[in-house]
C-alpha cells in the first residue's frame, strides 16, 4: 500500500456513515437472516458470527496503527460486485448472492478508504463475515446425506464395540426392538457449520503457524463427525432403553459438543508440541 496520511476522526466517521448506510440499502436480506436464525435451530448460529467477526478483529485491533488513510478503487470494485450480486440474486431467486451484497459492501466500504492491505491483517475476520450467508439448501442436503450415513456407520461400529446389538437399515438403527434415526436423533449437519466455525475462530484467536492452522481448519471435519458420534451412542442408547431420558441425553450431548471440539484441538496442539513440531508463530500479543 502507497504511504498516506494517518486515518482521522472524519475517515472514521465517514466508514461508520457509509456501512450504516449499507445496512439501510441491505435491509431486507439482513431481517431474512436474522429471522432465518431465529426460527430455524440448524441456523441460529447466524446470530453469533457478527460478534465473532468484531472478536477477531479485535484481537488485531493494533494493526490499525500500521495503516493509514489510502483510498483504493478496488474498494468500489468490491461494493459493485456486491450489489450485482444483491440484484441478481433478487431477480432470480439466488438467496446466497442476496444474502452475501452486505458483507461485499462492508468490506468494500473499507478497502475504499484503507487499501487493499487491510485484507491481510484483517483477513481472518473478514472471512468469519460471509458465515453469515446462509447455506444453500441443496448443498445442505447434498452434504448432510453422506455426513448422516457416515454417523450411522460409525455408531453402529461402536455401539459393537460396545456390545450393544444393533442392526443397521440405511440411515436407521434398530436397538432393542426399536428403531432411531439418525437423522432424527442428531443431525450432523447441524453440528458440522458451527464446529467448523468455532475451530475457525479458535486457529485464527492463537499465533499459530500457517501450516497448523490450515491442519487444524482441515481437521474440522472429522472434530465434527467425532463430536456427532459422541453425542449419538449414548442419545441412540437412550432411545432405545430409557424414551424418557432420550431428549434430555439429546439436548445436553448438544450443549457438549463445543466444548469437546475445543478440547480435542487443544490435544492435537499439544500433541504436536509433544512431538517436538513448531506450532506457535511466538507472537503472544495478537493473532495474525
Amino acid at each position: 500500500m502507497t504511504p498516506g496520511k494517518a486515518i482521522g476522526s472524519a475517515q472514521v466517521g465517514a466508514m461508520v456513515l457509509l456501512i450504516a448506510i449499507a445496512m439501510m440499502a441491505y435491509l431486507d436480506p439482513l431481517r431474512d437472516i436474522a429471522s432465518l436464525a431465529g426460527r430455524d435451530p440448524d441456523q441460529g448460529y447466524l446470530l453469533f458470527v457478527p460478534i465473532f467477526a468484531v472478536y477477531l478483529a479485535w484481537l488485531r485491533r493494533t494493526r490499525l496503527y500500521e495503516l493509514s488513510f489510502a483510498p483504493s478503487m478496488w474498494g468500489i470494485f468490491i461494493i459493485l460486485v456486491g450489489w450485482i450480486g444483491f440484484v441478481l440474486g433478487g431477480m432470480y431467486d439466488v438467496r446466497f448472492l442476496w444474502h452475501a451484497g452486505f458483507v461485499f459492501g462492508v468490506i468494500g466500504i473499507l478497502v475504499a478508504f484503507l487499501g487493499v492491505a487491510i485484507l491481510v491483517p484483517f483477513g481472518p475476520a473478514f472471512f468469519t463475515l460471509f458465515a453469515i450467508v446462509p447455506i444453500p439448501g441443496d448443498l445442505r442436503q447434498m452434504v448432510s446425506i453422506p455426513l448422516q450415513s457416515n454417523a450411522t456407520w460409525i455408531t453402529h461400529f461402536l455401539l459393537d464395540l460396545m456390545g450393544v446389538y444393533s442392526i443397521q437399515r440405511g440411515n436407521a438403527l434398530e436397538i432393542n426392538g426399536v428403531t432411531v434415526f439418525v437423522g432424527e436423533a442428531c443431525n450432523g449437519m447441524r453440528l458440522l457449520v458451527p464446529l467448523g466455525l468455532v475451530i475457525y475462530i479458535f486457529v485464527f484467536s492463537l499465533p499459530l503457524r500457517p501450516s497448523i492452522r490450515a491442519l487444524l481448519v482441515v481437521s474440522s471435519v472429522p472434530v465434527a463427525l467425532l463430536c456427532n458420534t459422541v453425542r449419538l451412542v449414548p442419545t441412540s442408547i437412550a432411545y432405545a432403553y430409557s424414551p424418557a431420558v432420550a431428549e434430555f441425553t439429546h439436548d445436553v450431548g448438544g450443549w457438549l459438543m463445543i466444548p469437546i471440539a475445543i478440547a480435542v484441538l487443544l490435544g492435537l496442539v499439544r500433541l504436536l508440541e509433544w512431538l517436538d513440531v513448531p506450532v506457535s508463530r511466538w507472537r503472544l500479543v495478537t493473532a495474525s
